[in-house]
């Protein structure tokens, strides 16, 4: 997945309170658990390489990126996928899946990229994977 520019999506919401919605994968073990090793490697669900766990991105990354590009998130909202019933339920838990609702809200002179953010966040877990031995051996596959 590669995240919109907000830089650039922002500047697609000319007035003040446009609206912008974003649905993607939180980055937790658990949408790591789910989303990599059992849909795409035990069940097949979906084909393996569709997922990038570097690519998931937390909420709280999320709506960083959208407030420092001019947008106040709204709602966070989680998603949950029944594959039994093939629908998709809202739910309270972001754990896996989300949606964020975000609002122009003023003109943004300089705009943080997504990657800049994204870089900052890879730097700080890089940084917590020199004194956890378990998140380094999850960063390096």
């Amino acid at each position: 997945m590669k995240i919109l520019d907000v830089g650039c999506g922002g500047g697609l919401l000319t007035e003040p309170g446009g609206s912008l919605f974003i649905t993607t994968i939180n980055k937790t073990q658990l949408s790591y658990a789910l989303g990599i090793v059992f849909s795409e490697q035990i069940a097949g669900i979906v084909p393996k390489g569709t997922h990038t766990w570097e690519k998931f991105v937390s909420p709280e990354t999320l709506e960083s990126i959208l407030e420092s590009n001019g947008l106040s998130v709204q709602t966070v909202v989680g998603m949950l996928y029944n594959p039994f019933s093939g629908y998709w339920h809202w739910t309270e838990n972001t754990s896996l899946n989300y949606v964020a609702h975000a609002v122009k809200s003023r003109v943004q002179e300089h705009p943080m990229s997504a990657e800049f953010v994204l870089k900052r966040e890879t730097e700080e877990l890089q940084a917590t994977a020199c004194t956890n031995p378990a998140v380094h051996e999850e960063l390096k596959k």
